[in-house]
């Protein structure tokens, strides 16, 4: 079996209006007109999704959705990855993403470029699950439990007409996933550096009200967004500790690798992060620093499942706790597989169910999912949705 062709197709993805105004700490913040997210101006036109397909001379596809450092993204996979591929077997996934990571050595071996490997890589654990008839979790060793505890992934803040955290909003959030049968949420912060001791007290106010509105019996973690410097964190941990939190996740910027281990030795609470980390190399360092407790890899940024299954070992050889970043379905495939990954991420979908790209994706129902025995990932493209969304450019 030979690799005959792969597709990349862009979208354009709408998805649903939100009724207020949110956002969550981020390290762009610091520039005004950069605060909550808004683009550069003038804001350039262009996809915020991928779709790669990858046919065979037998007639099956394998298929990835991503979107992570677009729009570069798109060029490596079209112009570097792609004839590095063609004609070859797709059942050699480890020896392709050898080819694929050391051919792009030259390219930077992080963000971009990984990104790009994850996708054409995903798209190849698709496929060789459709050749073997079998769901990508058993590849990878099989069920490890029966189904994935979740936690809802949002509770960002919400700002009144005078600019505060709208507070009601935030419990209403809160209380609605308890009543859904999530047995975890995880929150952002509103506030950094700058906004100075105000600011810190507010953060202490959002992580209050959340835990007012779920009770003791669920677990809640915060996340930072690397946002903070180590002392902030450090002084920010102090002031949320009485919540006994499960995690904070991402204190620090990515770069920071000697903040995380300072803020790791004055924690209170286990430290997680490494949604912005791309790699096995990066993790050996994390580990060698002694960085976090959680371990957060996500297969869209780290370079795919072949990558990041081996993110998840070195991680259980030294006992590390792995959550992964997102709740993509090839994330929920590794999660399955994995005995040291109790949980994973999700956010809860605003998108209507006609405008998903995705057939057969799992929905929580309780705190939990289930993952299907279908071959692959166990979805397929809804084309009509991707021709609704399909960039012109």
């Amino acid at each position: 079996m030979k690799i005959t062709k792969v597709m990349v197709t862009p979208l354009k993805v709408v998805g649903a209006p939100r009724k207020h105004v949110i956002h969550s700490i981020n390290p762009i913040y610091m520039f005004s007109d950069l605060k909550y997210g808004a683009p550069p101006k003038p804001a350039p036109d262009g996809p915020n999704a991928l779709i790669v397909e990858i046919d065979t001379d037998q007639g099956l596809t394998g298929v990835s959705v991503g979107g992570y450092a677009l729009p570069g993204i798109w060029s490596v996979i079209e112009q570097t990855l792609t004839p590095l591929v063609m004609g070859e077997d797709p059942m050699r996934t480890e020896w392709l993403w050898e080819r694929m990571f050391r051919y792009c050595i030259a390219l930077g071996r992080e963000g971009m470029t990984s990104s790009a490997i994850g996708m054409v890589d995903a798209a190849l654990w698709d496929l060789k699950g459709k050749i073997l008839g079998q769901p990508v979790y058993n590849l990878l060793g099989g069920k490890t439990k029966d189904r994935l505890r979740v936690y809802a992934s949002e509770l960002y803040v919400s700002a009144t007409k005078r600019g505060d955290p709208d507070l009601h909003l935030l419990r209403d959030e809160a209380k609605r996933y308890v009543d859904q049968g999530f047995s975890a949420v995880k929150q952002r912060f509103g506030f950094a550096m700058w906004d100075g001791l105000d600011g810190l007290k507010k953060n202490q106010k959002l992580v209050e009200t959340v835990r007012d509105a779920v009770g003791d019996d669920v677990e809640q973690m915060v996340d930072g967004c690397r946002t903070f410097s180590a002392d902030y964190a450090i002084q920010l941990m102090r002031r949320v500790k009485e919540f006994n939190l499960s995690w904070f996740e991402e204190p620090v910027q990515p770069h920071d690798l000697p903040g995380y281990a300072r803020v790791r030795q004055f924690a209170s609470m286990p430290i997680a992060g490494g949604e912005n980390e791309y790699g096995k190399h990066g993790f050996a360092r994390w580990l060698s620093l002694g960085c976090a407790d959680i371990w957060q890899p996500d297969v869209n940024r780290a370079a795919g499942v072949t990558e990041v299954r081996k993110i998840v070992n070195l991680a259980a050889a030294h006992d590390i706790t792995v959550v992964p970043h997102g709740g993509w379905i090839t994330n929920l495939h590794v999660a399955m597989a994995s005995v040291n990954i109790p949980m994973v991420e999700y956010f809860p979908r605003h998108e209507k169910p006609e405008d998903r790209l995705l057939i057969g994706e799992p929905e929580p129902v309780e705190g939990y999912m289930e993952l299907s025995d279908r071959p692959g990932f166990g979805v397929e493209l809804n084309r009509e949705v991707v021709n609704r969304f399909t960039w012109k450019g």
